[in-house]
C-alpha cells in the first residue's frame, strides 16, 4: 500500500528536477510514490531521463499539455493523481525524506485523529545562487506538539503575530495531509482542491481549517531549496522579481486576480514582497468563505513594517514603504494608514555572515558543507539531529 505520495510540480527546470528525483530515488523505502508533473515548454527532457536512466516503478511522469497550465492548475492535476494515504508537495529544487512515513504511521498511532502534520525545514542555496554571503539552516530540536487550531488559524487569517510571513507550516507544501482531508476540500470549495495562484498558502487556509487534529514535529523533514531560476532567487533582483511576475500573472489569467482592488496592495507594483502576496492571498480567502477578519488590518500594518525593518538595501527598502504607504492609503479610504508607522531605514548592512546555534537553529555558511543539491546538504544535516527511528520511537534523547 501506498502510505506516501510525494507530488513534484516543475516547469523549465528540468536539471535541478533530475536531481531533486535522483536524491528521492536513492531511498530503498517501497511505501511511498514520486509524481512528477512536468509543465515544461520541452517535455522531452524529463521523459528521455525517465525512460532511459531512471526507470523505477515508484516514480510517475505526467507530462505538459498541449498549453502552459497556471502553476495552480499543475499542482491541481497532481493530486488527482495521488495514491498515497498522505499527501505532499515540493518544489522542483527541493528534497523530502521518504522515511517521513515512518513519522506518520507514528502520530497516527498516537493522535488517531491526526489529519495534517508538519515539520521543521532545513533552508539550502543551490551553488548557482550565492551572490553574497549567506547561512544554510539546520533546526535541531525534535519534540512533537498537537496545535491549537484556533491559535494557528489566527496567526494566518488574522496575521496576529504581526510578522512579514505568518507561522503556521501546515498545509500540503513541505508538509503532509491525508488524502481524505483535500478530498473533503474538494467537495466543499467549488469542485477544487486548489484555487488561488498562491497555491502553498492557500492550501494552508483550507487545511488549517478542515483538518481535525494538526501535529508539528521540530525535527526537518525536508529542505527547501533555492536555484538560481527560483521564485525566491528572484526576490534577489528587483529586474528579475518583475519579469517573473509579469510571467506568472500572464499565465494565471483567469483565475483569482493578485493585482486585488479590495486589498490594493497589488504583486505587480515594483515595490510588491512576498509579505504583500501573501497576505492578499489569505486576505482573498477569508473573504470568500466568511472568516472573521477582526484584527487583520492592523496585524498586517506590523507585518508591512516587520518586512521593511529585515530590508538591508536602502533602494529596496524605499520601494517597498512607498508601496505599503499608496496601499494603506488606498485601503478602505485610509482607515488603516494610522497603524503603517516604520522605522527609518538604518543603514546598508552586512548579514547572514556569522555561523552557530540560535534558538534551536543552527546556521552554516554555505560554503562550508561540501553540499552540491537539497538532498546532500539535508545528509549532512541529519549528523547534527535526532535520528528519525528515535523520533518515531518517542525517544527523547539520542543514547541507545
Amino acid at each position: 500500500m501506498i502510505q506516501l505520495s510525494i507530488c513534484l510540480p516543475t516547469r523549465n527546470r528540468q536539471k535541478y528536477c533530475i536531481e531533486t528525483i535522483r536524491g528521492l530515488a536513492a531511498s530503498d523505502a517501497t511505501n511511498f510514490e514520486v509524481i512528477v508533473g512536468d509543465n515544461s515548454d520541452d517535455g522531452s527532457i524529463l521523459s528521455d531521463y525517465f525512460t532511459n536512466e531512471l526507470r523505477d516503478s515508484r516514480f510517475r511522469l505526467i507530462g505538459p499539455e498541449e498549453t502552459v497550465l497556471a502553476m495552480v492548475d499543475n499542482w491541481e492535476r497532481l493530486v488527482g493523481e495521488a495514491k498515497g494515504r498522505w499527501l505532499s508537495v515540493i518544489g522542483d529544487d527541493d528534497h523530502i525524506d521518504p522515511r517521513l512515513v515512518q513519522l506518520l504511521k507514528y502520530y497516527e498511532r498516537t493522535y488517531p485523529e491526526v489529519e495534517a502534520v508538519s515539520w521543521a525545514r532545513m533552508s539550502f542555496n543551490w551553488p548557482d545562487n550565492r551572490p553574497e554571503p549567506a547561512l544554510s539552516v539546520v533546526p535541531v530540536a525534535h519534540d512533537t506538539y498537537v496545535a491549537v487550531k484556533s491559535i494557528v488559524q489566527d496567526r494566518l487569517y488574522r496575521w496576529s503575530e504581526g510578522s512579514k510571513r505568518p507561522a503556521v507550516g501546515f498545509g500540503i507544501y513541505h508538509a503532509a495531509v491525508r488524502k481524505s482531508v483535500m478530498e473533503r476540500i474538494k467537495r466543499k470549495y467549488g469542485g477544487r482542491f486548489f484555487e488561488h495562484p498562491v497555491v502553498d498558502y492557500e492550501s494552508s487556509c483550507k487545511i488549517i481549517r478542515e483538518a481535525k487534529v494538526l501535529v508539528h514535529c521540530q525535527r526537518p523533514f525536508s529542505v527547501l531549496g533555492a536555484c538560481n531560476a527560483s521564485n525566491s532567487a528572484g526576490t534577489k533582483s528587483r529586474e528579475t522579481m518583475m519579469k517573473r511576475v509579469d510571467t506568472f500573472k500572464a499565465e494565471t489569467r483567469g483565475k483569482v486576480d493578485m493585482d486585488d482592488p479590495v486589498f490594493p496592495f497589488p504583486i505587480s507594483d515594483p515595490g510588491a514582497s512576498i509579505c504583500s502576496s501573501v497576505a492578499s492571498t489569505t486576505y482573498w480567502f477569508c473573504r470568500a468563505y466568511g472568516i472573521d477578519l477582526t484584527g487583520f488590518p492592523e496585524n498586517f500594518a506590523r507585518a508591512a513594517m516587520d518586512e521593511l525593518g529585515g530590508t538591508v538595501v536602502e533602494e529596496d527598502y524605499n520601494l517597498k514603504k512607498a508601496f505599503f504607504e499608496r496601499g494603506f492609503d488606498a485601503w478602505e479610504g485610509g482607515k488603516w494608514r494610522e497603524h503603517f508607522k516604520p522605522q527609518p531605514f538604518w543603514g546598508n548592512r552586512s548579514h547572514n555572515e556569522l555561523c552557530g546555534v540560535l534558538k534551536d537553529y543552527l546556521y552554516i555558511r554555505e560554503d562550508v558543507p561540501p553540499s552540491e543539491t537539497p538532498a546532500d546538504f539535508y545528509h549532512f544535516g541529519e549528523a547534527m539531529i535526532m535520528p528519525v527511528e528515535n523520533v518515531t520511537s518517542g525517544a527523547r534523547v539520542f543514547a541507545r
